[in-house]
Parts: C-alpha cells; sequence; structure tokens
C-alpha cells in the first residue's frame, strides 16, 4: 500500500496527466468499437488539418498528390495519403519540423527498429503520457495495479537513460522498478540477478522476449530453486517465439502476457488472459493492415502502418513499421472492444555471445540507434569478433562514431575484434524482414 501511495503522489507531481488518461481508457477498453473509431477520425481530421498547415513536408506532398486536407476523415481515407518511411523521414528531416515547434512540448526519442534501420525522432509530451498509460493499462491485463513490483530485464529502450544515479534510483523507488541490464548477461551477472530478484520478489517480470527466455534458460541450466512466483511476466520488443512461452511459464510457475508497440508510430497493443492475439490500442493512434498495394485489409496477413493522434512534434502518418501482421475484428471473451493483432513477424533475431557474455537483438538496436546510420547489420564471426556493415547518413562520423560504438561494446564485454565496413547495398534475407544480427558461432 505505500508504494501505491507514493507511485501515484510521484506520478501526480510529475506527470499528472498519465493518471488522468490511466483512469480514462479503464473505461474506453470497453467501449464499443465504433465508438472508439469515431473518437479516432474525430481526431484524425485535427491531426490532418494541423500538418497541412504547419509541417512544409505534409503541405507538399498533398499539393504534389493532389491531396485536398479536408477529405481525409475516415480510417479508410488514408489510403489516399503515400506510405511513409524512416528513409522519407531522414531525408526530408528539415521538412518534418512543425513552424509551430517552439510551443510544443516534445522529448527527443530513437529507434534501431525491427530492420535494422535506426531513426531519431521527436516525442510529443501528450503522446508520450498517453502511451505510458497505455502500457499501464495493458499490463492491467495481467493483473498489474499501479505501484506493484515490476523487476524489468532489458536494455536502453526499455531502461530510461538518467545521468544522474541518485536520480535512477529515486525514480526506481518511486515506480517500484528494479533494472536489470541485458546488455550484459554473463553468467556472473546472471547469478546476481537471480539472487536479488529472489529475495525482493517482485509481482511483476517484464524485459525483452528473448532476455527474460535467456535468464529462464539460465535458471533450469544451473537448476536453481525460486522463492517466488510472479503474478504474470510482459514479454515485448521481440517475436515470442512458443518454444519461449513454454520455459517461461515453466520456470517461473505463472503465464505470460506478451506486448507489440512501436513508440515512434505510437500504436501498441497488449495480451489479455484469454491470450488469443493482442488487443489493439485505439486512444493514442490508429494501426493499418494493408498489402503490397497499401489497401486496408483485415483477417489476413498485411504490412503493418502507424498513424500517431497526438505527436503533432514530428507527425507520424502512415508510417511503415517494418513488420508484418493480422488484425481480426473477432470478438474476445474478455469483453474488450477494440480488434486483435496476431502473428507479428519480423522481430526474430540471433543473440550475440562475446566473450561468454550474450547479448540480445534488442539491446544492439538501441545502441545502433544513436549514431545516423541508414541501416546496419552486425554478423558474428568468432567467440570475441564481430563485423558491422553499416550504411552510412548524413551526420555519420566515422571516428566519433566508431569509438562510441566500441566504448559500449567494450565496457559491456570487454575487449573484442570490431571490423567496420561500409556499403551502399545490404542484402535483404527472406521477403518480409532484413536480419541485422547474424551469429555464424553460436546457435541456441
Amino acid at each position: 500500500m505505500f508504494h501505491k501511495i507514493i507511485f501515484k503522489i510521484g506520478y501526480f507531481l510529475k506527470r499528472p496527466s498519465v493518471l488522468h488518461y490511466y483512469k480514462q481508457f479503464q473505461k474506453t477498453q470497453y467501449k464499443p468499437y465504433d465508438w472508439q473509431k469515431e473518437k479516432q477520425e474525430k481526431q484524425l481530421k485535427k491531426l490532418i488539418n494541423f500538418v497541412s498547415k504547419n509541417v512544409p513536408y505534409y503541405i507538399k506532398l498533398f499539393k504534389t498528390h493532389n491531396i485536398n486536407s479536408g477529405n481525409i476523415k475516415t480510417i479508410k481515407d488514408l489510403e489516399k495519403i503515400p506510405i511513409l518511411t524512416k528513409q522519407t523521414i531522414k531525408q526530408n528531416w528539415q521538412d518534418f519540423i512543425p513552424k509551430n515547434i517552439n510551443k510544443i512540448k516534445y522529448l527527443n526519442g530513437s529507434t534501431g527498429g525491427s530492420t535494422g534501420t535506426p531513426l531519431k525522432y521527436r516525442m510529443s509530451k501528450k503522446d508520450y503520457e498517453k502511451g505510458v498509460a497505455l502500457l499501464y493499462r495493458g499490463w492491467g491485463y495481467g493483473d498489474y495495479r499501479l505501484g506493484d513490483k515490476v523487476a524489468v530485464i532489458a536494455g536502453s529502450s526499455l531502461i530510461p537513460f538518467i545521468k544522474s544515479e541518485i536520480k535512477k534510483n529515486i525514480q526506481d523507488f518511486i515506480l517500484n522498478f528494479r533494472h536489470y541490464s541485458s546488455f550484459n548477461m554473463s553468467e556472473e551477472n546472471l547469478f546476481k540477478y537471480f539472487n536479488n530478484i529472489n529475495r525482493w520478489k517482485p509481482n511483476f517480470l517484464r524485459g525483452y522476449a528473448s532476455s527474460i527466455y535467456f535468464f529462464a534458460k539460465f535458471i533450469q541450466n544451473k537448476n536453481l530453486k525460486l522463492k517466488f512466483h510472479p503474478n504474470a511476466i510482459f514479454t515485448t520488443s521481440e517475436k515470442l517465439l512458443k518454444k519461449q512461452r513454454i520455459l517461461i511459464e515453466l520456470i517461473f510457475r505463472t503465464r505470460v502476457f506478451d506486448e507489440y508497440g512501436v513508440n515512434d508510430g505510437g500504436i501498441s497493443g497488449h495480451e489479455c488472459s484469454a491470450h488469443n492475439g493482442m488487443h489493439v490500442d485505439t486512444e493514442r493512434a490508429i494501426m493499418e493492415t494493408v498489402n503490397k498495394n497499401g489497401k486496408q485489409i483485415i483477417n489476413r496477413q498485411g504490412k503493418l502502418l502507424a498513424t500517431s493522434l497526438y505527436n503533432y512534434a514530428l507527425p507520424f502518418i502512415r508510417y511503415d513499421t517494418g513488420d508484418l501482421g493480422i488484425v481480426v475484428n473477432k470478438k474476445c471473451v474478455c469483453r474488450k472492444k477494440s480488434f486483435l493483432i496476431k502473428n507479428v513477424s519480423g522481430r526474430v533475431t540471433d543473440f550475440l555471445k562475446l566473450n561468454n557474455v550474450t547479448i540480445g537483438s534488442p539491446v544492439l538496436t538501441g545502441l545502433m540507434g544513436k549514431s545516423d546510420i541508414e541501416q546496419y547489420q552486425i554478423i558474428q564471426i568468432g567467440s570475441s569478433s564481430i563485423i558491422i556493415k553499416i550504411i552510412e547518413g548524413d551526420d555519420y562520423n566515422k571516428k566519433r562514431d566508431e569509438e562510441y560504438i566500441r566504448k559500449s561494446f567494450y565496457s559491456h564485454v570487454g575487449k573484442i575484434d570490431i571490423v567496420f565496413k561500409y556499403l551502399d547495398l545490404i542484402f535483404m534475407i527472406g521477403a518480409d524482414k532484413h536480419k541485422f544480427i547474424i551469429n555464424k558461432i553460436n546457435k541456441k
């Protein structure tokens, strides 16, 4: 009870809107889908009106394609707008800055993406706060309540970067979180993680699917005994494989609730207790599934697009996430009215194991997302050697960025041999994904 009070006081003082949205979203999830769709389309019209007057890229785009902004009123009308890619944003960065950017409160973010194509972006404060509220609501499908203990096993994309260790510890105390880095999952650290988590006895675990799976496998192989069983485990950032779910649930004797999220595009989905897909959140963004011609489809696999309804700082409209999925309009027994997303693909990658330290792909996407890189591929060729293939961005600096990447690896896995190769094209594997982490010596 003490931590629940501290949690709410902390948000009330720092970001009161999160609590407001959370309370609001607890109700809207049970509203009829037509009601949810009407709210989305109302906000969509406001967004289109804004970009048609304030964002140079969209002003030019609408003119070039003879698009009347007044005719974009429904989700179906989005088909009139060309699909947006990361490359387009990077090539037209200045044109994506709204004329009134100085009046918009925003945060800076970066992503390595699910396809090895990094992107730096801006996120309006309102959009960010809605995203946090939706995350907490999604955890609620696994019975999470604000202020419950949560152990997070992940990298920088889930662990916020805070320069001051004191501020970080204060934030973790307020949220009742503990963080365990997946950038250095050596045997020594895994024993430390296990002992600490076993003593703390968190109500929930959350992290990269591969990291929690690797941790569960470590517990199994070392025949370690857990003194607690979490109420649920939340996996995210990667496709959760069936074998991973089975082992995690076996070791921790609880249920896994999978998540899907694209923070830059604003779309998200959360698995409920029926475990029949992930409920698509409608309060922050519009998720489309489209065929190869960009036409919307339902109940069939298609490319996932995101339209962030509240991110006026960098409007993402029909943003290509790089993922494939199936959105179905089947009713769920849990009484939530939103559509379900299933069979998300495009995020399956290898581990790297360097100097006996295992690193999952989400950690590496976070690292590579800090530099201006058009695309990359990391290949492990020895126990302590990798090749990093890079297509440079305009602001990429070989001396500066190579030094940053080397130091990041050295600080977590020790000295390794890194060879940088600069290319104009990186070979694509398969029709639906770019395999950007390849381990040629350690197969799991």
